[in-house]
């Protein structure tokens, strides 16, 4: 696989969702990074493939880190961030992202909690769990659990 056809797997499962407001941002020199925008000119809710193993999801100012070779990061790379702990298989990633933007799709960020579990081999990060509180205006919303990731909704 590779990063074009990795563009085509998330147009496909994609735009029939979000319509208009879908657009492929590939304004740049490198080839192996581009931007996917779920939002229109608004460019709150997007994210960004560098490879074809790492994706980072920007949803109201928070960035969600899937990276295959997450033990390589260092708590300078994750600060702030949340990051994906979870085993992922490379067919399988555009999946995980998908069903995570369907999570926040029509959500409002209103806090996080995390909590420390560990260390990467190397010691230069901590494992965290994460509980993310959104809004959201659907009544039978329930909890979304993404390995170390929890999404919580409240009306």
């Amino acid at each position: 696989m590779d990063i074009t056809e990795l563009k085509t797997i998330y147009e496909n499962l994609l735009h029939p969702i979000f319509g208009e407001q879908f657009r492929i941002d590939e304004n740049n020199e490198d080839n192996d990074w581009v931007v996917i925008i779920l939002d229109g000119t608004q460019e709150d809710f997007y994210f960004s493939l560098y490879g074809i193993d790492c994706v980072h999801l920007y949803w109201c100012n928070e960035c969600f880190i899937f990276d295959r070779q997450r033990n390589n990061l260092v708590s300078s790379d994750t600060y702030g961030e949340i990051v994906f702990e979870g085993d992922f298989d490379m067919e399988y990633l555009p999946h995980l992202i998908v069903d995570l933007v369907m999570q926040l799709k029509d959500c409002t960020y209103i806090t996080k909690r995390e909590s420390v579990k560990g260390k990467i081999p190397s010691g230069y990060d901590d494992i965290k769990d994460y509980v993310i509180i959104s809004k959201t205006k659907k009544r039978n919303q329930h909890k979304y659990q993404l390995a170390n990731i929890t999404i919580e909704y409240v009306v």
